[in-house]
Parts: structure tokens; C-alpha cells; sequence
């Protein structure tokens, strides 16, 4: 708005007439410039620049302007100098859902930014107006009253300066409203924010459609909305009666409209009302999440090791006359569809321990880092969440899902299995409920397969898959899409996290710097490294002497893979065997040289610390005067006893003082110098 200037001249800024007046400054400045020199025209009061703004003289503007932008000098509309146009109301009202599912219309929104700006100076002018009375001294009786009367006549100002009207009331409504505002704020200019004016119109309220979803959703026999429809009709007849079974409330049928039978089928079809009654009615989780839960839509991983899809499966083979099946747990680098972890038993018992030692056993062997990602289910994993499968742990990120087949990439996996690579197999059996007709139940009598055959044939099964064409790379097998894109950026294997959950725990000690595990002496390391100089030491300070846990974990050929020490539960180190080397000279290799230098290191490194630690040990002694007898009274007779006598000793007076007023006199010899030095 324009303002004093100084005592009769009024500043205008540039955002004001632009682009309201002009299109833009470029076209404001030409004018500038065209009557600078001139008595007449447009006129600056400052130039714009270094901090300052441009300030055009509104007295030198023509009179529509003037008029639009109005005059500070004359006397206006009291809520003229507080309106302005509030910012924070249109996010507010293009936000804002009518019992929380329907948007306002452009013109409400329209109609609500007006009020709420108006509103608004309303607050700031009833302010100015109390610090006024406060001032003077007078009474703040009826200071409502006037803003009422300021709202009333301010519409014929909204209409000629910003040709908009409001729509607040001018009633006695106004001072309710007022105080709502204050207290509520934008909301409460709102008509009917709930929603509640429709829903009273409704001829099925709330309650009569929670009564129609409570008899199709309730019932033990799962009945039809027909039948729904008809129960509802002996309802309102009073042929039947319905009671809430949680409350106990019977339920009065006057209370309630009469319906349609087309009516209530509808009602009950509804998408929002399946969606509650199909869960509780629906046997199978999987099948009504096909039909109601949306899907994530998700582009594929292209660099193994990103992410990796577990899960267990029973290959469609029975093993015995009871019909028992393998149980397998696989797991599905996601980017190159190849299986890497695979672990088999008759049970489920033990068997996803199995499985993440194995997949560690393989990715070190192959060298390669643990996947970044790791999605499951929940029912043999949930137990780990706090552990093993702690995101920062094992895995990077860690998502588990309860009971969600299409949320875990492996289902897809176990499809391709069951249908393109078991199928064509001796003893496959269909699915009761396969939707194909060529996956379904055949006339064929069910075969058993014995244990260790059926196994054998799914682990080449799993052969000829990983070495079948990558769909997206036809000249790659899957397994060479696994070897030859690894993520560049994958964390190395935590150790520490993950070997006190899956690894072998063995309780033994260290002697003369040797673990021994496994019927070796093995050495102390740290980071694959064997430790040798202080940091040996230092390993030896806590361990040596002591017992201690280690948790390791076997390769595949049966050797230790890893091992770690675990000191009063806290991790201590590491522990590798030693190279050794061939005991013959003429026999040993390179090999030999290298493992020769290492172990004279880590024995030279104790060496050298016993030798420092006894040169710290000086030359100490002790005299005991401690009395060995109490008294003297028991002596044995004919026994000759020696005591100490005291010499009687001469003193000279101590002379030192006069001993600078000798003068050394070195004494000549003919012996040589070198032979009286040792003379």
C-alpha cells in the first residue's frame, strides 16, 4: 500500500504497479526516463540500487491509479489500512477435505480465501481498537458491535478496489463466528466441514449400512446379498431380530428405512464395502489380496547383489506313502534371476539357520560381498529382526513380509520351477486350484520319488536353470550375469554381527600365543591379517591363559571359514592358521620362505616383550628385620651364643671447607698413562 513519504508526499513501491499497471519494469523505466526532464508525468522519489527500493511519487501517477491504490492521506474505511490478502489461505482451502474426503469447489475456495482475509483485518482493526480504549481509559462494551457494522459497510470498498465480495454474515451470527475464528481459525468459515449435512439426507445412513455389512460379513454360512436383502426385510417386519453381539443392543426395526432389494445389493457391492467384507468372508489371504490390494510397480534391479528374494518351497514331489515333501529354502539374486543359496530337509526345523550359514559359506568363497538387500517372509525370519536381520547387520536393509506372495520377487522364481523345469519330471503333482488347464490334476497315479533321488534331480533342476539364458541378456547364462555385473559398491561382510547368530561356538583358550580349534593351533589376527609387533601383544595382554568362546563357521570343504574370539561376550580378535612350511631346506618353495618369515615374527614379537618387560625389572632386594622369635625365653643349655659388640669409633673434625686451598699436583711416572689407568 502507498505510505508518508514525508509530511505531505506519498511513496508508491514497484511491486505495486508491476505488473498490475505495467507488464513489466522494463516498460515503468522507459516511461521514467521519457517525463524525467519533464513538469509533468511519472516522477521518482527514489532511485532503486545498493539496498535501496524504487519509490515512484503517487502524486505523479494519473487517477486511476490513484484511486485503486488509494490515498494514505485521506480518511478511508477503517478496515481499509488492515486488509490485505492472506497468503497462508489458499494452500489452506485447495488442501482442505470435507469430512475428510471431498475437496472444496474453485468458488467455495474462491469465496473462503475472500472471508479469511477479511477476518483477518477484522482481528488486527478489533486489536487497534482495545489498545485505543485502553489508552483513553474507556469501556470495551461494544467493540463486536462496531466490526459488525465495519464488515457490513466494507463490502462496497471490496467491490470498487479488488471487485470481489465477501460473504460473511452481518447478522448477530457475526459475533459467534468471530469467536470460532479466533479459536479455529480457518476451518471455521467453512459450511459444514464434516460432511454431515449430505450424510443426514441419506435415505442408507451409516447405521443401516453398517447393519447391512454386519449380515453379509457375520454370518457363518457366508450368504448371498439376496439373501442379505430378504433377512433385512424380516427385520423391518419384525420376523427376525438383529442384536449387536459385542454391546448387546437389539436393535428397533422402526428405527430404520424400508429398502430395495436392488438397493442393499448395491450398497453390499460396493468397492469400499467388499473391501472390509471379503477379508473376513475370504478363506484364502493370497486371493483376496489378488483382487483388493494394490501391487507395487517397480523397475528391476541390473547389478547383482543389489537385492536378494527368500523364501521356502515344497517341490511338487512326495518322498513316501504319507505324501510328505521336501522342504527347500532358496534364495534369488533378484538382478540375475540366479539362484545362490540353496538348503534342503525333510523339515522346516533348523532349516533358515542352515540357510544363511550356506550363503555365507558361498558368497566368501566366490568372493563376493553379501547382497546389499534382503527381502522375506516373516515366519522363520521374524526372530532374527532384532539380530541377524538388523538392518547394518547382515544386510544393509532388511523388508520382511507377512504372508505377501507378490511381494517377494522369488514366488516368480518358484513359478519357473514348478512349471518349466519340474514339470516335464517323473512324479510331478498339479495344483488342486491351478487356473490352466494344463497345470491342473491329471488322471496319472502319484509316484514316490525316493528322498536322496528326489533331491539330487531338484539340485540339477537348479543347474539347468542358473545355466538357462538371462531374459534380458540371451547370450549370458543367469550365472554369468551374476559373476560378471556385481555392484561396485557393496559393504564387506560384518563379521562380528553375524557370526555369534549363525556360527559353531567352541570354548577353549590361548597358550603361549596358540588358539586351538579344531585340533589346530591357530594364530591371533585382525582383518584377515595375522597380527604380529605390539598389536600381538596387545591381543595376548586380554586372551593369554584365559578361556574364551569362538564362534566360527565351516566351508564348504569343511574347513574354518572364519573365527572370532569372544572375551566376557565382548569381541577380542581374530583367529587364522598359520602357514606352515617344509621342514626340509631343499624341498621349500616361495610359499615356504614367506610362512617362515611370519612365524619368526610372532615368535620374535614375544621374545621381544619378555625381553623389555624384565629389563624394566631392576635390581631389587629386600632386608627382612622383621623379628622371627617373640622373646628369649626358652634357651638350651651347653649352647654357645655369639652377640654383636660395638666397636668404639673415631670422629675427625670434617675439613672439606679448606680443601679448595689445595692445588692438584698430578704426579709424574714413567709408566705409560694408557697401563696406569689400569693400575
Amino acid at each position: 500500500m502507498p505510505y508518508l513519504y514525508s509530511n505531505k508526499t506519498v511513496a508508491v513501491e514497484l511491486d505495486e504497479l508491476v505488473p498490475k499497471f505495467w507488464n513489466c519494469y522494463e516498460g515503468l523505466k522507459k516511461e521514467l526516463q521519457r517525463y524525467k526532464e519533464k513538469s509533468f508525468g511519472i516522477k521518482r522519489l527514489q532511485v532503486g540500487g545498493n539496498g535501496r527500493k524504487l519509490l515512484i511519487d503517487y502524486d505523479s501517477l494519473n487517477n486511476t491509479i490513484q484511486e485503486a491504490l488509494g490515498d494514505p492521506r485521506k480518511a478511508g474505511h477503517p478496515l481499509e489500512p488492515f486488509f490485505e490478502w492472506d497468503s497462508n489461505a489458499p494452500e489452506f482451502y485447495t488442501k482442505f477435505k470435507r469430512g475428510g474426503t471431498t475437496i472444496l469447489k474453485s468458488d467455495e475456495q474462491e469465496r473462503y480465501i475472500i472471508n479469511a482475509s477479511v477476518m483477518h483485518a477484522v482481528l488486527k482493526l478489533e486489536q487497534a481498537r482495545i489498545q485505543a480504549r485502553i489508552k483513553m481509559k474507556s469501556s470495551m462494551v461494544g467493540i463486536t458491535e462496531t466490526l459488525r457494522y465495519d464488515v457490513e459497510s466494507f463490502q462496497n470498498h471490496l467491490k470498487a478496489k479488488h471487485q470481489v465480495e465477501h460473504t460473511l454474515p452481518i447478522s448477530i451470527r457475526f459475533k459467534d463466528l468471530l469467536k470460532d475464528f479466533k479459536t479455529n481459525g480457518y476451518i471455521a468459515i467453512i459450511k459444514d466441514p464434516n460432511g454431515t449435512g449430505k450424510q443426514n439426507a441419506r435415505k442408507v445412513d451409516e447405521k443401516t449400512e453398517m447393519i447391512l455389512n454386519g449380515l453379509f460379513k457375520n454370518q457363518l454360512h457366508k450368504p448371498t446379498p439376496t439373501e442379505v436383502a430378504r433377512n433385512y426385510d424380516a427385520f423391518l417386519n419384525s420376523y427376525a431380530e438383529v442384536y449387536n453381539e459385542d454391546t448387546g443392543e437389539l436393535y428397533d426395526p422402526k428405527e430404520f428405512k424400508k429398502l430395495s432389494q436392488a438397493t442393499i445389493i448395491n450398497y453390499i457391492n460396493k468397492w469400499e464395502n467388499t473391501l472390509a467384507t471379503y477379508k473376513s468372508r475370504s478363506g484364502d489371504r493370497q486371493v483376496y489380496m489378488g483382487k483388493f490390494k494394490p501391487h507395487h510397480q517397480m523397475e528391476m534391479p541390473t547389478l547383482a547383489g543389489s537385492i536378494i528374494s527368500i523364501d521356502d518351497r515344497q517341490p511338487p514331489f512326495v518322498y513316501n506313502k504319507k505324501g510328505d515333501r521336501v522342504w527347500f529354502y532358496l534364495g534369488v539374486d533378484i538382478a540375475s534371476q540366479a539362484i545362490t543359496s540353496v538348503v534342503y530337509g525333510k523339515t522346516k526345523e533348523g532349516i533358515i539357520v542352515d540357510f544363511y550359514r550356506q550363503m555365507v559359506r558361498n558368497y566368501t568363497e566366490w568372493g563376493y560381498c553379501l547382497p546389499h538387500e534382503l527381502e522375506c517372509e516373516s515366519s522363520l525370519n521374524s526372530s532374527y529382526k532384532d539380530s541377524l536381520l538388523r538392518p547394518g547387520a547382515m544386510f544393509q536393509e532388511v523388508k520382511i513380509e507377512a504372508n505377501n506372495a507378490r511381494g517377494k520377487y522369488i514366488e516368480r522364481i518358484n513359478g519357473k520351477l514348478r512349471y518349466e523345469f519340474e514339470k516335464k519330471e517323473i512324479g510331478w503333482i498339479a495344483r488342486p486350484t491351478a487356473k490352466s488347464e494344463a497345470n491342473q490334476l491329471s488322471s496319472a497315479k502319484k509316484q514316490i520319488i525316493p528322498f536322496d533321488i528326489l533331491v539330487n534331480d531338484r539340485m540339477l533342476d537348479i543347474e539347468d536353470y542358473n545355466n538357462s539364458p538371462h531374459p534380458d541378456n540371451l547370450g549370458l547364462s543367469r550365472w554369468d550375469y551374476f559373476e560378471k555385473h556385481q555392484h561396485p559398491n557393496l559393504k564387506p561382510t560384518n563379521w562380528e554381527a553375524i557370526l555369534p547368530v549363525i556360527g559353531y561356538k567352541t570354548v577353549t583358550s590361548c597358550k603361549a600365543g596358540y588358539i586351538s580349534l579344531q585340533g589346530k593351533k591357530r594364530a591371533i589376527a585382525e582383518n584377515g591379517k595375522i597380527l604380529t609387533g605390539e598389536a600381538l601383544i596387545q591381543q595376548m595382554r586380554i586372551i593369554e591363559g584365559k578361556e574364551f568362546d569362538v564362534y566360527w563357521l565351516d566351508g564348504n570343504e569343511g574347513q574354518v571359514l572364519k573365527a572370532l574370539v569372544y572375551f566376557n561376550e565382548r569381541f577380542v580378535c581374530e583367529v587364522m592358521e598359520m602357514p606352515r612350511y617344509n621342514r626340509a631346506t631343499i624341498e621349500r618353495t616361495d610359499s615356504d620362505q614367506d610362512a617362515i618369515i611370519l612365524q619368526s615374527a610372532y615368535v620374535a614379537s614375544v621374545d621381544a616383550f619378555e625381553k623389555r618387560q624384565r629389563n624394566k625389572i631392576e635390581n631389587i632386594q629386600i632386608i627382612d628385620n622383621k623379628p622371627k622369635t617373640v622373646n628369649s625365653n626358652f634357651k638350651f643349655k651347653n649352647i654357645k651364643r655369639y652377640e654383636a659388640r660395638e666397636e668404639p669409633v673415631e670422629i675427625f673434625k670434617d675439613d672439606d671447607e679448606n680443601d679448595d686451598q689445595f692445588v692438584f699436583v698430578p704426579q709424574k711416572s714413567s709408566v705409560p698413562s694408557w697401563k696406569r689407568n689400569f693400575m
